[in-house]
């Protein structure tokens, strides 16, 4: 598999376009730090392929849905992660930007990626070209490395749905937290990084409205993601130091802007909260990611 490199002197990104167009990299040059969880890209183009720890890596794009699932509008059953990750999909590259273009039955899903200085635009736009309104949900499953000291920021945000708990072995009731304090069953601050002997494993939801941010804060500078509410009016929020899987734990972070607060369309469908697309209609949405070199106070 050979990726493809964006290099402005600011930023290094590297994109796989054979599987799924995955990023693999994302680097601040000034720093050497690479925010994504690194390593290879493994994983099946079957259909029935499943998403677990040996394929967490990088950053991939979940659509149709981000579970796997069946849904009467949809030909087939929906895969886990999505139906790109692990497959090809098309790409056109310059020296500032990449576009990668896929296919989930009769909907295209594009993603142009630009680097301008220390931010990485994304523009999205998928179009229904079939003759049947057709859902969808999309997810951003961005998994970054963090690092001792990084701090997290929500903006706007202090209430998260738990619809994943697992702390020292143990699975806790799903349900309202509150952030940066959980204020329930012992669990660790929300906004901290904790070592992997926290065993500590979480996967929340929040609603966003605005212009949404999420940041983190480290030594070797900040990261944040920056979207519109009217794109994505949820953050997924994945936590796990030392708690999932437990025969391989594992140290990451993601962030994951995303059209409904479920993983699976079969739910977001049931609960009213899966995107429509129209035959013949499309839609667009953009995302920016920053890179700051010093840390923000």
């Amino acid at each position: 598999m050979s990726g493809i490199v964006l290099d402005n002197g600011t930023l290094r990104l590297r994109l796989e376009p054979d599987f799924g167009g995955r990023v693999s990299e994302l680097t601040d040059l000034t720093t050497g730090r690479n925010w994504l969880v690194p390593g290879p890209a493994v994983g099946s183009p079957a259909q029935d392929a499943t998403f677990g720890v040996e394929q967490a890596r990088g950053w991939d794009e979940c659509f149709p849905s981000a579970a796997a699932c069946e849904v009467s509008a949809w030909p087939m059953t929906l895969r886990d992660h999505g139906e790109f990750w692990g497959r090809q999909v098309d790409m056109e590259a310059t020296d500032e930007s990449i576009t990668t273009t896929g296919r989930a039955g009769p909907l295209s899903f594009q993603r142009t990626l630009t680097l301008d200085g220390n931010r990485l635009t994304l523009v999205y736009r998928t179009s229904n070209e079939g003759s049947l309104a057709m859902p969808y949900l999309w997810s951003q499953h961005l998994l970054i490395a963090p690092e001792e000291g990084d701090r997290l920021r929500l903006p706007g945000i202090e209430a998260l749905d738990a619809a994943f708990l697992s702390h020292n072995g143990h699975l806790l009731a799903k349900g309202p937290v509150t952030f940066p304090d959980p204020g329930r069953d012992g669990l660790p601050a929300l906004d901290r990084i904790h070592p992997l002997k926290t065993r500590f494993a979480a996967k929340f939801f929040a609603s966003v409205e605005g212009l949404a941010e999420a940041r983190i804060v480290g030594d070797r500078g900040t990261f944040t993601l920056r979207w519109n509410a009217e794109a994505a009016g949820h953050l997924g929020l994945w936590l796990d130091y030392g708690g999932w899987p437990a025969e391989a734990p594992v140290s990451q972070i993601s962030l994951a802007p995303t059209t409904a607060p479920m993983e699976s369309l079969a739910d977001a469908v049931a609960g009213g909260k899966a995107v429509w697309l129209q035959p013949g209609e499309t839609r667009e949405w953009s995302l920016s990611i920053s890179i700051e070199a010093a840390r923000e106070s």
